[in-house]
């Protein structure tokens, strides 16, 4: 059964390996098991003397975890198929063991959730708000301590240079590491379990407001030392430092609530976390022959699952289809000219074929219109589609408005589109942007991301694209000025797709 989760889940978990070691938001990840496995080695004597329940529904458990698994595999989605292992793991006990000790293992095993790396679906709605917040506080404290500032979006301009408040900014790196961190320091310094929810609770506002104190402090520090130096502080000293600040904040939370709890005694001796319900003690002998059959059972589920996944990571669907260079210069009215996409932004992108052009009409003084196409063949390298809200605010633009709408170009069903309106300063664009792929159109990008696992489980193709189409918007121009532009270019846009996105 080893040999088995070590063929399912070995190239998962050294990928796993190698995120930890890469990506510093996450490099907390190997002190996680580690942990968990020191609090299991530590409730050893009381988890040998529960009695055995053994449970046939624990294959049901197993067979769900098998099919999280199966998704997120040949639907390029990392977080699924890595949380599969806890399903697993949990449906194993309960196989073999039983309810009872899953309920008494259910704090190491829950605190395995923090060791896998969040979606970036949703870590991107998490970073964006916190880049906001730390530059946003950093644009109102720093010019009351006389330095001048002007924002746009996440990019702080200072007198002597700009500050952009990038992802790693975010603060996200801290609070995933003082949460986790918490948790710990409360299991082994705090018996009572209010106190280490409280403790855990309060990481994250203390995180968010330390991080957006070290960007007010590297704002002074380019005010009235040196940028140069100010800013490697920026980029490495200053982490450690404000980790260390946070570390000794959630210290002084201790206190006070061990000084709150004596003083108004809100509670009584608390049990230990992961101590389980009481059992009548009783051996209840497991009939062996059962225990081969829930053996056989495992095993079984286990060899469909590798067998089936075996088959399938070999012969992804890849379409045949044209190459976007070759989409046309000329659509209706408008003539283009290509815009070279930064080397930076490709390799934020990935392996894809992408296109970005500027359409303008020759007869005419209006605005051009920008077309921009992300296709990418396979997304099983976990290289997905990025969402124009993650990636317009860090170039500074603001969203003004957002809506849906619905779009009926001619020869094609009617489908929903993102409307959105930026600006950065005075400039304003009109944004229309949707996922599109297998003859399908969505603008949800989690109904996207859900169609992909869908697909890919029954066609084995997880090819998908995201088309942006915007223009400049003039001074005092409404909305629907604007998308008598974008909707009849759009109409003879969307007609030409399936030729260079499969359906």
């Amino acid at each position: 059964m080893a040999l088995l989760l070590g063929g399912l889940y070995g190239p998962i978990l050294a990928r796993l390996a190698s995120q930890w070691w890469h990506d510093p938001n996450f490099s907390h990840g190997p002190f996680v098991p580690l942990f968990s496995l020191y609090v299991l080695w530590q409730d050893r004597t009381r988890l040998r003397s529960l009695p055995k329940r053994p449970s046939w529904s624990g294959a049901l458990v197993i067979l769900l975890g098998l099919g999280v698994l199966a998704g997120g595999v040949v639907g390029a989605e990392l977080f699924l198929s890595r949380v599969s292992l806890l399903i697993v793991l949990a449906g194993l006990v309960v196989l073999f063991l039983g309810w009872n000790h899953l309920r008494a293992v259910v704090f190491p095993w829950a605190f395995l959730l923090l060791m896998i790396p969040i979606p970036k679906i949703i870590f991107n709605q998490i970073t964006i708000p916190l880049q906001k917040f730390a530059s946003v506080t950093a644009a109102h404290v720093l010019p009351n301590l006389g330095v001048p500032v002007y924002r746009e979006g996440n990019i702080i301009n200072l007198p002597a240079m700009p500050l952009e408040v990038a992802e790693a900014c975010s603060g996200i790196r801290s609070l995933m590491s003082l949460a986790t961190l918490a948790i710990i320091y409360g299991y082994f310094m705090e018996p009572k379990k209010w106190i280490r929810f409280a403790l855990a609770i309060a990481s994250v506002p203390i995180a968010v407001a330390a991080n957006a104190f070290r960007i007010i402090g590297t704002g002074l520090l380019v005010q009235y030392w040196d940028p140069e130096k100010a800013e490697g502080f920026f980029h490495t000293f200053s982490g450690w430092l404000i980790f260390m600040v946070s570390l000794g904040l959630l210290l002084l939370v201790h206190r006070v609530l061990v000084w709150a709890d004596r003083r108004w005694n809100l509670s009584s001796s608390e049990t230990e976390v992961g101590e389980p319900r009481r059992v009548s003690v009783g051996h209840e002998a497991q009939d062996k022959s059962k225990g081969l059959w829930r053996f056989a059972t495992a095993v079984l589920l286990l060899c469909m699952a590798l067998v089936f996944l075996e088959r399938r990571a070999g012969t992804e669907v890849l379409p045949e289809r044209a190459s976007l260079t070759s989409f046309p210069m000329q659509v209706g009215d408008w003539t283009a000219r290509d815009v070279p996409i930064e080397k930076g932004i490709r390799d934020v992108l990935g392996p894809g074929d992408f296109m970005l052009r500027v359409y303008e009409q020759e007869q005419s003084s209006e605005p051009a219109v920008d077309l921009f196409v992300a296709y990418f063949p396979s997304q099983r390298s976990g290289d997905t589609m990025h969402s124009p809200q993650n990636c317009l605010p860090g170039a500074g633009w603001n969203f003004a408005t957002r809506r849906r709408i619905e779009l009926s170009p001619p020869g094609a069903a009617p489908f929903v589109v993102n409307q959105n309106v930026v600006s950065k300063g005075t400039d304003r664009q009109l944004v229309l942007y949707w996922y599109y792929a297998h003859d399908r159109a969505v603008a949800s990008e989690y109904s996207a991301k859900w169609y992909l696992i869908s697909d890919a489980m029954r066609t084995n193709r997880s090819d998908g694209s995201l088309i942006r189409i915007t223009t400049p918007m003039l001074p005092g121009e409404t909305i629907d000025a604007a998308m008598q532009r974008l909707r009849p270019f759009a109409d003879q846009v969307v007609p030409k797709l399936p030729a260079y996105i499969p359906k």
